[in-house]
């Protein structure tokens, strides 16, 4: 049984210090073998909702140059923050 996409972004993350919400996007995809344009917003979503709730911390932003999700877009780079590590642990998504 695969992990709930918020639960699969959250330990992919947890073994990177930080990530680029394109990485993750490419990790989740594949993970449920997904590709359309749809699949691609609802991980963005979830990444939205993570930071949100303080789980994640944006790093840093750019503007897609076309390369990942499509020119003009905003990119941003993610980190897990000490709130998310806990919650993780909490949940047990993270057992170290």
């Amino acid at each position: 049984m695969k992990l709930h996409q918020k639960g699969f972004l959250l330990d992919q993350i947890s073994r990177m210090a930080h990530a680029w919400d394109y990485e993750l996007v490419e990790k989740a995809l594949s993970e449920y073998g997904a590709s359309e344009r749809y699949a691609i917003n609802t991980v963005r979503v979830a990444l939205d909702e993570l930071a949100a709730g303080g789980l994640l911390q944006r790093l840093e932003q750019k503007l897609d140059d076309g390369t990942h999700l499509g020119a003009g877009k905003v990119l941003f780079r993610y980190r897990l923050t000490d709130f998310g590590r806990a919650r993780m642990r909490d949940t047990g998504l993270l057992t170290q």
